[in-house]
């Protein structure tokens, strides 16, 4: 495996799966995107950037344990996810707090496929080399992963990304900025002009 394709060591990735999806109308983990759930993208993303992923549900079910068993995640709990993100970003990085090895947490969301692995690595090399958390930024338009290091992961638990240590970063591909909230929201991730 070429160097710029290995995980980066003491990155956790933190991906929040967690939400019921009311605005999709159903399970939008499940909804297939170029041949695949949404959620497996992501997983795939996260896994081909950080040595470690977890994935914060509300409650496991087979299906769900299956897929994660496949794409080499561990299932996070959290039965506060239904008050909102911000619990569940809380839970994840709880689950943290005690691994001696990490450096830092990339957190992604379970609704945005199409965040590339070259770019999920382009943030948390970024991170760990200057010791900053860091943030794309797509047209003005905050995006994610968010790339935090270890150092600032009870305000990012607190109270989200901190913006006033940490770095926005200009990006190119809109994939960082475009969650699936509704049906629609699919077919503009393919459109001509997405990526750019």
């Amino acid at each position: 495996m070429p160097a710029e394709e290995v995980p980066l060591a003491g990155v956790v990735g933190v991906v929040l799966a967690a939400g019921r999806a009311r605005r999709f109308g159903a399970d939008k983990r499940w909804t297939s995107w170029q041949g695949e759930p949404l959620l497996a993208h992501v997983l795939r993303t996260a896994g081909a950037t950080c040595e470690r992923v977890l994935v914060v549900v509300e409650q496991s079910d087979a299906e769900l344990d299956e897929l994660m068993d496949r794409l080499s995640a561990e299932p996070v709990i959290c039965p506060d996810a239904l008050h909102g993100l911000a619990f569940s970003r809380r839970c994840g990085l709880d689950a943290l707090k005690d691994d001696p090895d990490l450096r830092g947490v990339l957190v992604f969301l379970g609704d945005m496929p199409a965040i590339r692995p070259v770019d999920a690595r382009r943030l948390g090399r970024t991170m760990l080399e200057t010791g900053l958390p860091v943030r794309p930024v797509h047209r003005g338009e905050p995006g994610h992963p968010v790339a935090c290091p270890r150092r600032w992961l009870s305000e990012l638990g607190e109270s989200g990304f901190p913006a006033q240590q940490g770095r926005m970063i200009e990006w190119r591909h809109a994939g960082v900025v475009h969650d699936v909230d509704y049906p629609a929201d699919l077919h503009r991730l393919g459109k001509p002009g997405f990526h750019t």
